[in-house]
């Protein structure tokens, strides 16, 4: 038995050495792969074009599994690298102590973008890939941010307020608005303070972002400051911001916060950003921007809003992206019989608007439904593509039964979308009624086409199942001019599909409402011929019919430029290429490549999208009888050739984990049976017999 044993234990050993030599050999260095950097070269290095460094320790075992990708990834990148200006680098934390103390290194490894000024954000997407830090590199060597070097000039436009003076500006006393940052810190009185921030990675880091917004809000009029908390610890605890002021979980990380003060407000005055911290100064300029803009309720003609309408969305820009267009809530009145206390909803939109990207609160003293349905028509005229085909007609019926309101109400238009919403206020008492409104605005609030990523597929997934059926994906690339060119053509295709489709919808939708209100038309004429009582006819007179507005279509782009390692995240099987658009079918994460013929679905045949999506939501009203085939997302099979993708990215230790799985389904049988025996064996023992349970007696004794 025990040479057994021993000759098992021999044999896991030489199969362990074995596999560490094999992985050893493959963390090999290719040729030319740069050394590390070290407080002798650092500054030298960084004095041209952008570095991605990896900051590590050779004794941190997450630090050796990234080692064999990093060094792919030199490789692969190296030659694109030098078009792009973006160097791959290492520092030693062990040899070079002193320079990652210097940059406040505090965990490993710890991956970091600078440029010549210094440290701009950090890489914080896990698991670290090669096609991830690629594609990182790229998506930074394209923003324009990340060249400004030299910020110097943008430190002292962010105030330094001190307690009593923030409380002064929220009470109403600020005449132009203020974007406040708020500091786990006692004395940050410039923008590049060297503060030891406790608790709180992301603070160095937003340092740099918050000089940005301060520069680039300077031109839009609107003033920066930051405050102190541990100097003014009151004022924090009463915003929510308790955990700047003193550290309650040291496990716990803490970040800046951010708030807008609108001018001249004596109450509802102070706007809280409503994301958390980022490196990107996108966001908190829109914020700051928008929510300014839609405190003042601006008023919009309807030539500008007929414009917005029409206009060609690029959806992609060689310098920088343009994530979303905008959307524009419209509150219509009549000047005639409008009065005061209608207005006050107004004030109550402005901060659940500023938690919606890219939405704008206008108003207009007259009724939009003429606008509405120009808008509308115009949308017949791109649909009605194909000669081949029955000529499309405006269902002024259906049109009228999606419109009909009193005044005041709210319109809502996209840019470049034929396709408009109308608030049904049939009462003052829905017309004042905030949450009502804002899930009617919510329902709506999706740009016309989103840009699709590894970190919000899921939200785009989970928004609004019920009225969302699919989510339409098209696949772009933003690598050269001219195939930035090229996908906005791809873009405005799939928008012409999906219009196509949502005529079909409505046209569904209008059948079955019909239906509807005919079984009620024959049900209260039934009443009436049996002579029912007159409450049950009243009753059944009273039955709403619900104006359905499902099975609508979300749509977006997705830049594999910039996510070529999504499809392998989600599990999305196959070649994909620029030009192919996938289906989701948000109800059960099936995903759709092909047509009702087999083929790849592309924009570039219109009519074959357009049924495909009614294939997938109206299969009555199909062309075609095949039905589409879908696979679904992250299915059991794409695991385990994931699990596998991670054995091999972790070297040794995936071997080892191998081994040790191995080990367990083989050895699982017979340890269970040892696990029955000594239960068995130890229920014979605690048994009572003639003297009773010796172990209770030893517990009473």
């Amino acid at each position: 038995m025990t040479t057994q044993l021993g000759k098992r234990l021999l044999s896991l050993l030489a199969c362990i050495i074995l596999l560490a030599t094999i992985a050893l050999a493959a963390t090999e260095p290719p040729m030319g792969f740069p050394e590390p950097l070290t407080s002798k070269n650092f500054k030298e290095e960084l004095s041209n074009g952008l570095h991605i460094i990896d900051f590590y320790s050779p004794y941190c075992p997450h630090c050796r599994q990234l080692a064999p990708i990093w060094m792919e990834t030199w490789e692969e990148f190296k030659e694109e690298s030098k078009e792009l200006n973006v160097t791959f680098s290492q520092v030693n934390c062990v040899e070079s102590a002193d320079l990652c103390s210097d940059e406040k290194i505090e965990r490993f490894p710890d991956v970091r973008l600078y440029n010549p000024s210094g440290y701009i954000k950090s890489f914080s997407e896990n698991p670290k890939t090669k096609d991830s830090l690629i594609a990182f590199a790229r998506r930074e060597s394209k923003n324009p941010d990340n060249l400004d070097a030299d910020l110097d000039s943008s430190i002292k436009q962010s105030e330094h307020i001190k307690g009593f003076d923030f409380l002064e500006l929220i009470a109403g006393k600020a005449t132009t608005p203020y974007l406040v940052s708020f500091w786990p810190a006692k004395d940050l009185k410039n923008g590049d303070d060297t503060v030891d921030f406790e608790n709180c990675n992301k603070c160095h880091e937003f340092q740099r972002t918050w000089k940005l917004i301060s520069k680039q809000l300077s031109a839009e009029d609107i003033k920066t400051g930051h405050l102190n908390c541990e100097f003014n610890p009151t004022v924090c605890k009463e915003l929510g911001f308790g955990d700047l002021v003193k550290i309650t979980n040291h496990r716990g990380d803490r970040e800046p916060k951010v708030a807008l003060v609108l001018p001249n407000k004596t109450s509802n005055s102070l706007i809280d950003y409503p994301k958390g911290c980022s490196a990107e100064p996108n966001g908190y300029i829109d914020f700051a921007k928008r929510t300014f803009a839609n405190s003042k309720f601006p008023n919009i003609t309807e030539e500008e809003l007929r414009r917005k309408v029409n206009k060609n969305i690029e959806f992609l820009q060689e310098k920088r992206p343009v994530s979303n267009n905008d959307i524009h809530l419209v509150f219509t009145y009549d000047p005639k019989t409008v009065v005061t206390e209608d207005f006050d909803i107004l004030e109550y939109l402005i901060e659940p608007l500023s938690k919606i990207p890219n939405i704008y609160l206008h108003q207009i003293d007259k009724n939009l439904i003429d606008l509405s349905r120009g808008v509308f028509e115009s949308m017949y005229e791109k649909i009605n593509y194909n000669t081949s085909e029955a000529q499309k007609h405006f269902n002024e019926e259906y049109f009228t039964m999606n419109t009909v309101s009193q005044l005041p109400t709210f319109f809502m238009f996209k840019d470049g979308d034929f396709v408009s919403h109308v608030y049904h206020g049939y009462s003052t008492t829905e017309m004042r009624n905030i949450e009502q409104i804002m899930r009617w605005v919510q329902r709506y609030s999706t740009p016309l086409v989103s840009e699709v990523t590894s970190s919000n597929l899921k939200d785009l997934l989970s928004f609004q199942t019920e009225d969302y059926s699919n989510l339409a994906i098209q696949l772009v690339s933003s690598g050269n001019d001219k195939q930035i060119r090229g996908s906005n053509t791809l873009i405005n295709s799939l928008l012409l599909a999906s219009w196509d489709y949502e005529h079909i919808r409505m046209e569904n939708n209008f059948e079955l409402i019909n239906e509807k209100r005919t079984k009620k038309a024959d049900g209260i004429k039934l009443l009436r011929e049996k002579k029912a009582p007159a409450d049950k006819v009243v009753d059944k007179m009273r039955v709403e019919i619900p104006h359905l507005d499902h099975s609508k279509l979300l749509l977006g782009y997705l830049d594999i430029a910039k996510e070529k390692n999504f499809f392998k995240r989600f599990g999305i099987t196959g070649d994909h290429k620029v030009g192919d658009v996938i289906i989701i079918d948000k109800s059960n994460n099936y995903y759709f490549t092909k047509d009702n013929f087999g083929n790849t679905l592309t924009s570039n045949k219109l009519h074959l999208l357009r049924e495909a999506f009614v294939s997938l939501n109206i299969p009555s009203k199909a062309l075609y009888a095949s039905k589409l085939k879908g696979r679904l997302i992250n299915s059991p099979f794409h695991n385990a050739v994931s699990f596998l993708d991670v054995v091999h990215q972790n070297g040794i230790y995936g071997y080892l984990l191998i081994i040790v799985v191995i080990i367990t389904i083989a050895k699982g049988p017979s340890s269970y049976r040892r696990y029955k025996i000594r239960k068995h064996y130890k229920a014979k023992r605690n048994a009572v017999g003639i003297l009773g349970n010796t172990e209770k007696k030893k517990n009473q004794d």
